[in-house]
């Protein structure tokens, strides 16, 4: 996944933002407990903002981290830390075998948005879009 560099944002902190997108849309497609969170926090507005810049063409990655930190801040104040920090322990993607026999493919952020695979089909809950499907064969087919 390519990620271009704004001038406020190294390579490494782009990566860690589309982490941080992915956990956010994790939680977020969990059933509406990050909402009535937000809403208690009465900050629900930032989850709005957050999809809107998820969503956008035009992607506006420092603008993304300061509303995930706000989110971050509110939730911490009610004693839930760590929402969208990313876990950096390693995990082979759930559900992907290697062996022989048909073409395995991983279906990931349909915005480019996150670091998001998963084997099975799954749902992007702040796009509500389903995940894209690439081809893990090998033939260099896929996204960048």
């Amino acid at each position: 996944m390519a990620y271009r560099a704004s001038p406020a944002l190294t390579q490494e902190a782009l990566v860690e933002l589309a982490e941080r997108v992915e956990r956010l849309c994790r939680e977020h497609g969990r059933g509406g407990q990050l909402v009535a969170l937000l809403e208690e926090a009465g900050v629900e507005d930032l989850l709005d903002e957050a999809v809107a810049l998820a969503t956008s063409a035009d992607y506006a990655p420092t603008r993304m981290r300061q509303v995930l930190d706000a989110i971050e801040r509110a939730l911490a104040a009610q004693g839930v830390h760590g929402l969208t920090r990313p876990d950096r322990a390693f995990s082979a993607l759930p559900g992907v075998q290697s062996g022989t026999g048909g073409t395995t493919s991983a279906h990931v952020c349909p915005l480019s948005r996150c670091t998001r695979g998963e084997a099975e089909q799954g749902r992007c809950a702040l796009a509500d879009r389903p995940l894209e499907a690439i081809p893990l064969d090998g033939s260099g087919r896929g996204r960048p």
